[in-house]
């Protein structure tokens, strides 16, 4: 059987790396950072923005009537919220973590577990403004919303300064998601999507193309950092500094139990980044890493949604099945190291540096 000359394979070979050269060029790290912005970014931030109206909404009906119907409503509408923003709280950049507070940044009120429920039950006793640190976000509404069972929520919420507090809460939310957007708006020149997109380009923010390139894969390590020790170890007592104490008042959400379930989203969001753009942008580099970080991906989900149905909640798995956390967080331990080393070593990069390598 005639398989055809060695010229011939060579010609073939040459063509096939060419398209592939093509394709590499055509890719490039400017295509991937609008396809994130454009395709990711944006419409998570939006929907959050929309969530957040919805549960502005259902608070609003709630207070004027806090009733059982009214309690599910809002409950549901938190959930809603809290679950979207996991999706997109790898993105710790930009608008969303500015020093200073420029944009009223979504740390203030995204990350401010655990709450201090001493002192937002001082602030509403008071009458004052949810300002200050642990008092304020998505946790502080949980806290008031989750705490206690439907009878005893409702008759706290009968006090007109518990009514004020949830209500400023959540204008506080509501505001600082609108500013996200804004920050975002592409209709705008001036928006931070433009510095983002336009990395090497005379960006303010990113002076190289592949600083944009940069800050994507620093998100993706620093919030693996972030689940590992602080969502899991910590309160798992499976971090050193612990010393094997273990601590279920520092599981996210405590009072609603969607530890888990954030978990579940913090993974949707790495694969939405991957079909976002990354995953073509990485395979271009790598033929290997691409497959397996889909793979370890799928298995630290697998992970996850066992524990969830073995315990039910992730106070539950501390308690009665800490072997079962460590096997789970095993494997976020195996994502990020994929991340850190080979995903960024493929991509020519190094954890919080850059360089301008063009696009």
């Amino acid at each position: 059987m005639n398989c055809g000359s060695p010229s011939d394979n060579a010609s073939k070979k040459a063509q096939i790396l060419g398209l592939v050269d093509t394709y590499l060029r055509t890719y490039t790290t400017s295509n991937l950072l609008l396809d994130i912005s454009n395709n990711l970014i944006i419409p998570k931030y939006t929907n959050l923005d929309n969530k957040v109206l919805s549960l502005q909404t259902a608070a609003a009906t709630y207070t004027a009537n806090p009733d059982a119907t009214n309690l599910t409503l809002v409950r549901n509408a938190w959930t809603e919220t809290y679950l979207a923003y996991k999706q997109i709280e790898w993105a710790y950049f930009g608008p969303a973590n500015i020093p200073n507070n420029v944009y009223l940044y979504l740390d203030s009120f995204s990350r401010a577990f655990p709450i201090d429920p001493t002192s937002i039950e001082s602030k509403i006793t008071s009458n004052l403004a949810p300002n200050g640190l642990r008092v304020d976000g998505l946790d502080a509404v949980e806290y008031l919303l989750f705490k206690d069972n439907v009878s005893t929520t409702n008759t706290a919420f009968a006090d007109v300064n518990r009514r004020t507090y949830l209500t400023k809460l959540i204008q506080d939310i509501k505001n600082q998601t609108g500013l996200l957007t804004f920050q975002w708006d592409k209709s705008r020149s001036s928006s931070f999507y433009f510095s983002f997109t336009n990395a090497g380009k005379g960006s303010r923010d990113y002076p190289n193309t592949k600083d944009g390139l940069t800050e994507i894969t620093n998100q993706m390590v620093f919030f693996c950092n972030t689940i590992v020790d602080i969502k899991i170890a910590e309160p798992s007592g499976l971090r050193a500094t612990n010393l094997g104490v273990k601590d279920i008042t520092k599981v996210e959400t405590p009072y609603a139990n969607l530890s888990l379930d954030s978990l579940l989203q913090s993974l949707q969001g790495f694969s939405d980044i991957g079909e976002a753009g990354f995953y073509k942008f990485l395979g271009l580099r790598s033929e290997t890493v691409v497959p397996r970080l889909k793979e370890q991906i799928r298995v630290t989900t697998a992970s996850v949604t066992s524990l969830k149905s073995k315990y039910g909640t992730f106070q539950n798995a501390i308690t009665t099945g800490n072997s079962d956390v460590e096997l789970m967080l095993t494997e976020f331990k195996k994502l990020r190291i994929l991340i850190s080393t080979e995903v960024i070593s493929s991509l020519g990069g190094t954890i919080g540096v850059s360089s301008n390598d063009g696009d």
